[in-house]
């Protein structure tokens, strides 16, 4: 066990290999334009909104369609069943996501210009762990959107959890969600981060057995006269 564990301590000292390098530095431009790009849309139909009223996500802002129509229209129907205003202040927690996009971005050139795998497995922690807190705090917020409803709404509806991916309807209008290509692009930098850090990992386990057997072998010594013959 002592000597798995050195063994290990050894291994993640290690430089990354260097055709890793250039796919770390391939993944940062993917998290760039995740920046550019929205991170979930929404959509509302009715009969009288044929067109549909649509909303879109970024990590900095909320763009309403027909030149920003659609979110004066989404607030004016959630008005009537008491959900709090859609707008930048009370997404103000999106603030963060840009800088943290931004050091993950640092942290990731770091690793391919300086790293081991020390800070590859680092690395996977932390992004991990953005990726786990940025979509909990998303679902969370839509929770906190269906559930504190105002007493005094004009009209009034059961608290719900509005649609996060797929679809939901609730009157005569139905709403569809789902993630767009700004968080494919976060989850493609995530997969491929963590794809790296696996194919680290199976070399090491690889070169490491292949050590083992090396040692038992030396150990072993050359045959015996007796079993020569």
């Amino acid at each position: 066990m002592r000597k798995a564990l050195d063994d290990f301590y050894a291994f993640v000292e290690q430089p990354i290999a260097l055709w890793t390098r250039p796919v770390l530095v391939l993944l940062i431009v993917f998290l760039a334009l995740a920046v550019t790009r929205p991170l979930w849309y929404i959509a509302m139909y009715a009969p009288q909104y044929t067109g549909g009223l649509h909303i879109d996500i970024y990590s900095y802002t909320l763009k309403g369609g027909h030149e920003g129509r659609d979110l004066v229209e989404f607030n004016i129907l959630n008005h009537y069943i008491g959900m709090e205003k859609l707008d930048r202040v009370a997404f103000a927690e999106l603030d963060w996501l840009p800088f943290g996009i931004g050091a993950l971005a640092l942290l990731t050139l770091r690793v391919a210009i300086l790293g081991n795998v020390r800070s590859l497995l680092d690395l996977s922690a932390i992004v991990g762990y953005f990726t786990t807190f940025s979509l909990a705090r998303f679902l969370y917020k839509m929770y906190a959107y269906g559930h504190n409803l105002a007493p005094d709404a004009p009209l009034k509806v059961e608290p719900f959890m509005p649609v996060v991916w797929g679809s939901k309807t609730l009157g005569n209008f139905t709403t569809f969600a789902h993630p767009a290509s700004g968080t494919y692009l976060m989850g493609a930098f995530a997969l491929g981060v963590f794809l790296v850090t696996l194919g680290h990992l199976i070399h090491g386990r690889h070169k490491a057995n292949k050590a083992n057997k090396a040692t038992k072998v030396a150990s072993a010594g050359p045959p015996s006269p007796a079993l020569a013959e």
